[in-house]
């Protein structure tokens, strides 16, 4: 009698190869396809973020935009990792800002125009100890960093009590500055020194320059 049919460990490769053929080919669709589901998924995971950064950004220069002053909204484009909160480089340059000039978020005071160039300024920022004129309940001092002294030795200060600009230099009065988070007696008992939290530089965007010139 004649087999048609080929031996069972024949029939088993036979069956295995087919099965392989199956798996391969339905393994390379179902790849495929999760591959371009995921990529979907990417695209709009990246689209939605670049929309919340893009609001983030408008509500930012709004913000900005309500402060009681001629200003130039400019875009911070440099901030260096090494110097982060000592200064910034901004996209506005000689044509619009002067050195001096204050610079400002929508929170208040961050820093003072050190440097411009044609097409860009440096701004150092408060953190990086430069000198202000500051005042704390119609009370003088100099702040520096973090820190204000020569101040009258019998004010009524306290911790929560709000640090402005002072007004006695070309920088308009009132700008907020921060906020006293530790009041004591210097070292010689002749006045007071505060410690302030400053305005939170640490994700700057845009910020406004108020400038003098019109």
């Amino acid at each position: 009698m004649i087999y048609l049919l080929p031996k069972k460990k024949y029939l088993f490769k036979i069956i295995s190869f087919i099965l392989l053929i199956i798996f391969t080919i339905c393994g390379n669709y179902l790849f495929n396809y999760l591959k371009y589901d995921n990529e979907e998924i990417v695209t709009i995971a990246t689209a939605q973020k670049e929309i919340e950064i893009l609001r983030n950004e408008l509500k930012n220069v709004k913000q900005i935009k309500e402060l009681d002053h001629d200003y130039q909204i400019a875009r911070v484009t440099l901030r260096d990792i090494h110097n982060f909160y000592n200064e910034i480089v901004i996209n506005v340059g000689s044509n619009k800002v002067n050195v001096g000039d204050p610079v400002v978020n929508e929170q208040g005071l961050i820093g003072i125009i050190s440097k411009v160039d044609k097409e860009q300024s440096h701004v150092k920022l408060l953190s990086s100890a430069i000198n202000l004129s500051v005042k704390a309940n119609n009370t003088y001092g100099n702040l520096k960093g973090s820190k204000v002294d020569l101040l009258d030795k019998y004010s009524e200060l306290k911790v929560g009590d709000i640090i402005t600009t002072s007004g006695l230099t070309n920088i308009p009065e009132g700008l907020y500055v921060g906020k006293i988070t530790k009041v004591k007696m210097d070292e010689n008992n002749l006045g007071q020194e505060l410690e302030v939290e400053l305005v939170d530089t640490s994700d700057l965007i845009y910020v406004g320059v108020l400038s003098s010139i019109k």
